[in-house]
């Protein structure tokens, strides 16, 4: 009886038993779903508008050397401020690969 024990406690420590999964269904094989592409057409109107501002500082200063002596002369610093805006309309048509369009657009600036 113990040589019995051993023998089965071998057997499945060293991975040697009956096979159980014999029984298991065949695999059904499916196919895969047919790849959809995506179609992208650029074509039609399109409106924009676009607004901002914008500042600035600027300062200007003027350095002269006479007989080997640097001088420096501050000249002033100016300040600018002030708003932007605009927009942009068109239209674009796509034919295969290429896509074509006309496109029209203002801009006004208001910097003092």
């Amino acid at each position: 009886m113990r040589s019995l024990l051993l023998g089965a406690t071998t057997s499945l420590a060293l991975g040697i038993a009956p096979a159980i999964a014999a029984d298991l269904p065949a695999r059904t094989f499916t196919k895969a779903p047919a790849m959809i592409a995506t179609i992208y057409d650029w074509s039609g109107f399109y409106l924009g508008f676009n607004a901002g501002g914008g500042s600035a500082r600027t300062c200007w200063t003027n350095q002269v050397t006479i007989a080997g002596v640097a001088a420096t002369n501050a000249e002033g610093c100016h300040d600018a401020t002030g708003a932007l805006a605009g927009g942009q309309v068109g239209y674009r048509w796509q034919t295969g690969g290429w896509v074509f369009g006309v496109e029209g657009q203002g801009n006004w600036a208001n910097l003092k």
